[in-house]
């Protein structure tokens, strides 16, 4: 990430301009208006200022881990940076490392603190190397809707992949004009069924991720069930009712 990602630049809250490969599985929404019950700030991860602090294994987070792509998805280069291609193989998603130090990186952008961005093939602590890796995002359970912060981008372009649990692709979205914006995320119909996202970008400055939301429970979820003490004091109650005598007619 060039030296100029080092300006902090004004954040936008609109949307970016972007393209679907086909017909729209994933809507862009208001990033505000998520519900999730977990933010991903990367202030539990060592960074430092920049070019912070090098990742050689996968990022494990509070529902999320970070790598740079998926199993089976084979990773070239244009320029400074990452590209990916192919889809992920065996049966579901896996994360995979990139070389070491050319997998992540943390460091302390001026104004929001810590993110997180890819390491390209020119490797840390190369200037030129922060926030031009690809990035992928695994989730411990499948969401409905999510969405990030993307950090110092200079007009750039960037490719958002979404995948299910099994490894299909949902849908692909190509933002352009990139900056410091606020994307937002929800599946087609309120599906529970993304499971991660593998992200690259040319970006002439490369781009961090802050502030990441998630965990939007559905309908379906097991953790709608109540917890064993609650459904333990319902049948009690249940039970209390069916015991309690009858009052006899005087």
């Amino acid at each position: 990430m060039k030296t100029n990602l080092k300006v902090c630049l004004t954040a936008s809250t609109l949307f970016l301009s972007a393209t679907a490969t086909h017909a729209a599985m994933i809507n862009q929404v208001d990033y505000f208006s998520l519900s999730g019950n977990v933010l991903i700030d990367f202030e539990s991860v060592t960074g430092g200022a920049a070019p912070g602090t090098n990742y050689d294994g996968v990022i494990d987070l509070v529902g999320a881990s970070f790598a740079e792509k998926f199993e089976g998805q084979t990773l070239s280069t244009s320029g400074n940076s990452d590209i990916l291609s192919g889809a992920p193989t065996g049966g579901g998603l896996t994360l995979s490392l990139g070389a070491a130090g050319r997998n992540l990186n943390v460091f302390t952008y001026s104004g929001d603190g810590n993110v997180l961005t890819g390491l390209g093939h020119l490797g840390w602590p190369n200037f030129d190397a922060i926030g031009e890796g690809a990035v992928a995002i695994l989730f411990d359970n499948d969401q409905s809707e999510f969405g990030f912060q993307s950090v110092g981008g200079n007009l750039g372009s960037a490719v958002f992949e979404f995948w299910a649990r099994d490894g299909s692709l949902l849908d692909t979205i190509m933002p352009t004009s990139l900056g410091t914006d606020y994307f937002g995320f929800a599946r087609e119909g309120g599906l529970q069924d993304i499971a991660g996202i593998s992200i690259y970008n040319t970006d002439p400055a490369g781009i961090g991720f802050d502030d990441i939301i998630f965990d939007v429970p559905g309908p379906d979820d097991p953790r709608n069930v109540p917890e064993p003490p609650v459904l333990a004091l319902l049948l009690l109650g249940l039970l209390g009712l069916r015991l309690t005598p009858r009052r006899q007619k005087p």
